[in-house]
C-alpha cells in the first residue's frame, strides 16, 4: 500500500513542472481567507516544491527493500612446470549470496519508513509557517483596504466642507485664508488617500509573493471582527499544541527515526554470512566437481561501533531538541495569550472611550462653523480627529487579529489532530 502511494507521489512530482506556474487570469480577483489557504495548500508552487522532497525520502525505502546482489567469480589453475599429480587445467565457477537473516533488512525498512514520516512532518511544519504568514498578510490586507475606504470617505467629507467654505467665502462670511486652508487640507488628504491605495497594492503583492503567483493583485473579503470563542487558557492551549503543532510532531518523528537508527546500527554490526556454490571442471583428466561453502566475517576490529555511537548521539540530540522546542512553544503560547488579552483590552478601552464621541464632536464643529462661532482650524481639527481615530480603530482591530493569528499558530488551533504513531503504522 505504501509503495503505491509512493508511486503516485512520484508521478505527481514529475507532473508538477507543467502545472506549477499558475496564470494570474486563472486566479480569483477577490478571495476569502479560506480561499487563500486553499490556494496555498493546493496550488502554490512553493508547497508543490516542498512536498517533492517526500518522494526523495521515499526513494530510500526502495534501497532498504533491495536484497544484496550475488557475486559470481571464476578461478582457474593450469600446470606451468613440473609433474602433474592430477588434471593439468582446472576451472572453478562460484556464485556467492549474502544472507540478511538477522533482521537487517527489516530494520532498514523501518528506518526508511520513519524517515519518510519525519520528512512529511517537516514539510507540514514548513507549510504551517507559511500559513501563518499568509493569514497575517491577509489580515493586514483587510486592514489596509478598510483604512483606504475610510480615507476615501473622509476625502468625500472634506470636499463637502471645501464647498461649504468656498460658498461662505463667496458670500463674504469667511476670508480667503479659510479657503486656502481647506484647500491645503483637502489636497493633503488626497495624497494620504493615494498613499493608502499604494499600501493596499503592496499588501496584495506581498500575499501574491507568499503564494507564488506573479501578476496577481487580489482583494480580501472578510472582516476584522474579534473572535470571542478563541480559547485562551494556557493549559488547554498547551495540550492542543502537543497534539497538533507541526514543529513538535516533526521533532517527535525525528526522534523515532533516530531511535530506529540505533537499532539499525546494532543490526548492522552483526556478521552477514554468505553461502556459495558452484562447479569445478578439469581437463586431460576429465571430471566435474560440485563446490559449496559458507563464509562469515569475523567482527574482531570493526563492530560498527562508530555508527552505533553516532546513532546514539543523534537520539540524545533529538531528545534535547524536542525538550527545547516544547519549552519554546510553551513560552510562545503564554506570550501569545498575554498579548492577545492586552490587545483586546486596549481595543475595548478605545471603543468605549473614544469612537462614540468623535462623530458628535465633528457635527458640533460643523454647526459652530456655520453659525460663525468656530473658525476653520477648529472645523479641520474635528474632521482630522475623526479620520485619525477611525483609522486608529482599524489598526487596533488589525493588532488584535494578528495576535489571534499568532496564538492560533502557536497552539495549532487551525489544524486537525494528528494520529498517534501507533495508529499510523
Amino acid at each position: 500500500m505504501r509503495m503505491c502511494v509512493f508511486g503516485l507521489l512520484a508521478a505527481s512530482v514529475m507532473a508538477t513542472p507543467v502545472r506549477a506556474q499558475v496564470a494570474a487570469q486563472e486566479l480569483p480577483a477577490q478571495v476569502t481567507l479560506d480561499d487563500v489557504l486553499k490556494l496555498l495548500d493546493e496550488r502554490s508552487p512553493r508547497t508543490v516544491a516542498g512536498r517533492a522532497s517526500i518522494a526523495v525520502a521515499a526513494a530510500d525505502r526502495i534501497t532498504a527493500a533491495t536484497l544484496p546482489n550475488p557475486t559470481v567469480s571464476y578461478g582457474g589453475v593450469h600446470l606451468a612446470t613440473g609433474l602433474s599429480t592430477g588434471a593439468v587445467t582446472q576451472h572453478q565457477f562460484l556464485v556467492e549470496q549474502p544472507l540478511l537473516f538477522l533482521h537487517q533488512r527489516q530494520a532498514r525498512l523501518e528506518v526508511a519508513d520513519a524517515n519518510i514520516d519525519a520528512e512529511e512532518a517537516r514539510v507540514s511544519d514548513a507549510l504551517a509557517s507559511r500559513r501563518l504568514s499568509v493569514r497575517s498578510a491577509f489580515a493586514s490586507l483587510l486592514s489596509r483596504q478598510e483604512q483606504w475606504r475610510l480615507l476615501q470617505q473622509a476625502l468625500d467629507n472634506m470636499e463637502h466642507v471645501q464647498q461649504l467654505v468656498r460658498g461662505k467665502a463667496a458670500a463674504g462670511d469667511r476670508s480667503k485664508y479659510d479657503v486656502a486652508r481647506v484647500d491645503v487640507e483637502t489636497e493633503a488628504l488626497r495624497a494620504e488617500t493615494l498613499s493608502a491605495a499604494a499600501d493596499v497594492e503592496d499588501l496584495a503583492g506581498q500575499l501574491a509573493v507568499l503564494l507564488g503567483f506573479p501578476g496577481w493583485s487580489p482583494r480580501a473579503l472578510g472582516t476584522l471582527d474579534v473572535r470571542e470563542n478563541l480559547p485562551t487558557n494556557v493549559e488547554e492551549l498547551w495540550t492542543t499544541a502537543s497534539e497538533r503543532r507541526p514543529s513538535l510532531i516533526a521533532l517527535r518523528r525525528q526522534q523515532v527515526a533516530a531511535r530506529g537508527g540505533v537499532f539499525l546500527a546494532q543490526r548492522d554490526r552483526l556478521p552477514v554470512p554468505a553461502i556459495s556454490g558452484g562447479i569445478q571442471t578439469t581437463r586431460d583428466v576429465t571430471g566435474t566437481s560440485a563446490l559449496f561453502g559458507v563464509s562469515v566475517p569475523m567482527p574482531l576490529f570493526d563492530r560498527n561501533q562508530g555508527a552505533i555511537a553516532k546513532a546514539t548521539a543523534q537520539v540524545t540530540a533529538a531528545d534535547l531538541e524536542l525538550q527545547a522546542a516544547q519549552a519554546e512553544v510553551r513560552a510562545q503560547i503564554e506570550n501569545s495569550a498575554l498579548v492577545l488579552a492586552k490587545r483586546k483590552e486596549a481595543l475595548h478601552t478605545f471603543e468605549g472611550a473614544v469612537t462614540d464621541r468623535v462623530p458628535v464632536l465633528r457635527r458640533m464643529a460643523e454647526d459652530a462653523y456655520r453659525e460663525g462661532s468656530a473658525d476653520i482650524l477648529e472645523l479641520l481639527d474635528a474632521h482630522r480627529s475623526l479620520r485619525d481615530l477611525q483609522v486608529e480603530h482599524v489598526q487596533q482591530l488589525e493588532a488584535v487579529k494578528l495576535a489571534e493569528e499568532a496564538l492560533i499558530s502557536a497552539a495549532g488551533l487551525d489544524l486537525a489532530p494528528t494520529p498517534r504513531e501507533d495508529q499510523r503504522r
